[in-house]
């Protein structure tokens, strides 16, 4: 019994030690701890007042910093936002919640057909900012995904090479 519970402990220990090793680190920031080209994207985009929270989060080579905001309009409804700011000033995401009358009559309609009765709780608009670029090296074709923070996503191939012209 004693060596079930020494193996658990080892396992725990191995999970949990080596989790550390490939997550993110998240931290806490001050505003005034952003670099110069992040906080003049974050006062472009939003109202430095409704900021509730600023993350630094570094991930291998990259640091990226998540901004959250929460906001009062019409006295009443609060419109949570989450942004994301590569650290040379670049939008990564940007998500908002939005009330759900802001869809479009034909998008609400086939909503309500695929679940009858719905009630929505939360609608979020996210919009993501990257190139996909595809090329060629030595004959081979190469696609990926680059984000605003250099991070690269390799993507599969299935186009024939480019030619040059």
């Amino acid at each position: 019994m004693r060596s079930k519970t020494a193996l658990l402990a080892l396992f725990c220990f191995t999970l949990f030690s080596g989790h550390a090793v490939w997550a993110d680190e998240s931290i806490d920031i001050p505003f005034d701890a952003l670099p110069d080209a992040v906080k003049k994207t974050v006062l472009d985009t939003m109202v430095k007042k409704s900021i509730t929270k600023i993350m630094k989060i570094s991930d291998k080579d990259h640091v990226k910093f998540e901004i959250q905001t929460d906001k009062t309009e019409n006295k009443k409804d609060i419109i949570a936002q989450d942004i994301v700011i590569a650290g040379n000033g670049k939008i990564m995401k940007l998500a908002q919640e939005v009330p759900y009358f802001a869809l479009p009559f034909e998008q609400m309609n086939e909503i309500e057909k695929r679940y009858p009765g719905i009630k929505v709780n939360e609608l979020e608009s996210v919009e993501i900012h990257y190139f996909d670029v595809l090329g060629a090296v030595n004959g081979q074709n190469v696609k990926f995904r680059m984000f605003a923070n250099g991070a690269i996503e390799e993507i599969q191939s299935d186009q024939k090479p480019a030619t040059a012209q």
